[in-house]
Order: C-alpha cells, then structure tokens, then sequence
C-alpha cells in the first residue's frame, strides 16, 4: 500500500488552492488555520463544494478559506446551542412522562410494566424488559449525585426512586425506550402535551436522540443527512426543502423539529445563537439554504429573534 509523503501546513494550504480553494491572507496564518483545525477535518467540510468523484484529489468550486472556516465554526456552535435545546426537551419529556404514569399509577406503578404497556407487545418480552429495565436502573441510582434520589423516603424497600425522580437518574435513550413501550392512551395523553400524534412524537424524538449522539461526538452536523426520514412538523412544512422522495433530510428538518418542541417545552426560548449561526454559513446564498434542508435564505427567519417595540409616551 502506497504512503503518502509528509506535507507541512504550508504545503497544505497550497494543495487545498491547487484545487480550488481560495485564499485571501497571508500563507502563514492560513497555514497556522489549517495546523489549529487539521487539514481532514477541513476537507470534510469542503466535501459538499467538491465536483469531481476523486476522494482522494478532489477538485472545489465556489468555496474560499474563510467560507470553509465559517462552515466549521459555526458548526461547533451549532452543536452546543443544539445540545443545550435538546438538554430542555429531555428535562420537560421526564417530568412529562413523570405525570403521566404517577397520576395513574401512584409513586412506584411504573416498575409494573403490565401496568401501562402495551397489551399488544406479548407478555414474556414485557417481563424481560422489565427485568433489565430494573437492572439498570439501579445501577444508575447507585451511580447518581442527586441527593434526593438516594433519600430513603424516596425509595422503595428494593431501592427504585419514585416516579418523579425518573427523569434524574435515567438517560434520554431510556426515556424514549419507555415511551415506545407505553400503550396508546398513555402514549396519545403524552402526545398532545406537545400538540402532535403518538407516531409523530416518536420519530422526533428517535431523530434528536441520534442528532444529540452526533453533537455529543463532535461529528459534522451541516452536512447531516439522514437516514431515516423523521415526520416532518406540520407548521413547518413549508420552511422545509421538497425533494422527490418528500422532503429533505438535513440539518433544517432537525432544527425544525426542535423549534416545534421548544414552542410547547419553553415558549420564550431564545433562537437567536441558532439563528445566527444559520445566518453566517446561508451567507444569502440560495444554494447554501437549500444544501442544508431550508426551502430558502428566508426559511431561517423562523429563528429569527424579534426586538420588542417601543411603547410610544
């Protein structure tokens, strides 16, 4: 297998222009850029500007450095306003859950899965999904800081936290893996706190446990596309890109969904970091909005924060 020959940053730099990129300032800062960053992880934010089918010398179009560096950093901010939005839903999604099983079930009823599963799924599998459920739930409640979790007077004689302490000891995926099990009722009284369907509250919320993975891993998020199309929200619809097969599978469509939840989880949350963002990489540019799932540069205004008028005296 053939090597490749070490290339300094500066080398770099001339390679990435040789094939497309442009460049306003100095070699040496550039250089360092590209040093700071790392010249693959460059490259993999140039991908979507890359004409030619060769992976290993591509060739760009329309793209230059301090284009490229926005795309990266604007990215990384991205995914900690995401963070931060998805962190509110997972909070407001527990206690929401919380409510539902303790005022039918009383404090401990959730460890009796039969109590509110779906009857549809057979009865050995409840059990074993039971069984492991319990399983980890200890261990979280052994791992757990919150000192109300470990109160004795908030736990059962087997050591299970009462139903509101559900959403501080168990993760995102857990919850969601709770709610999947839950029979319809429960499931249609979940639902309408977020003012959608038992179906389209699943696929959100499967679609930010994967986007908030992706954030938490630091992995490209303004190229995302995914795999499985999440139901696109209805109020939205028009914000987001068309495509032969519905609708795009991009970055917008997450956003949106998150935008969806947040009008219920925290009316007054502030878009404006998101917007921002979107704002410096669209750039104005019709191609750039629609390469990320926006029907156009005016989609994004949905984030767009309102100033408050002035009373007249």
């Amino acid at each position: 297998m053939p090597s490749k020959g070490f290339l300094s940053p500066e080398d770099q730099r001339a390679l990435l222009e040789s094939r497309g990129i442009s460049f306003s300032k100095s070699c040496e800062i550039d250089a360092a850029k590209i040093q700071e960053i790392g010249y693959y992880k460059l490259k993999e934010f140039a991908y979507p500007f890359s004409v030619s089918d060769d992976a290993d010398e591509p060739q760009y179009r329309g793209l230059d450095f301090q284009s490229l560096l926005v795309r990266y950093y604007q990215d990384k901010n991205l995914r900690i306003f995401i963070l931060h939005a998805v962190e509110d839903i997972e909070v407001h999604l527990g206690n929401s859950v919380a409510t539902i099983l303790g005022k039918k079930y009383g404090a401990f009823g959730y460890l009796n899965f039969s109590n509110w599963c779906d009857r549809g799924i057979k009865r050995f599998q409840v059990e074993e999904k039971q069984f492991y459920f319990k399983k980890d739930l200890l261990k979280a409640v052994k791992k757990s800081r919150n000192h109300y979790v470990n109160v004795s007077a908030n736990k059962n004689d087997e050591g299970f936290p009462t139903v509101w302490l559900l959403s501080n000891v168990l993760m995102f995926g857990n919850i969601i893996n709770l709610i999947s099990i839950m029979s319809l009722n429960n499931k249609r009284a979940l639902a309408k706190i977020y003012g959608c369907t038992p179906d389209e509250l699943m696929s959100w919320l499967r679609c930010l446990l994967f986007v908030r993975n992706t954030c938490a891993h630091n992995s490209n998020l303004i190229d995302l596309n995914l795999r499985t199309q999440p139901m696109v929200p209805r109020r939205y619809k028009s914000k987001i890109l068309e495509t032969e097969s519905g609708y795009s599978n991009g970055l917008a469509i997450v956003l949106l969904i998150i935008k969806s939840l947040m009008n219920i989880v925290n009316s007054k949350y502030k878009f404006g970091n998101i917007y921002d963002s979107l704002y410096k990489i669209i750039d104005h540019e019709g191609i750039r909005a629609t390469s990320i799932g926006f029907a156009s540069v005016r989609s994004i205004n949905v984030f767009k924060p309102y100033k408050k008028r002035k009373k007249s005296s």
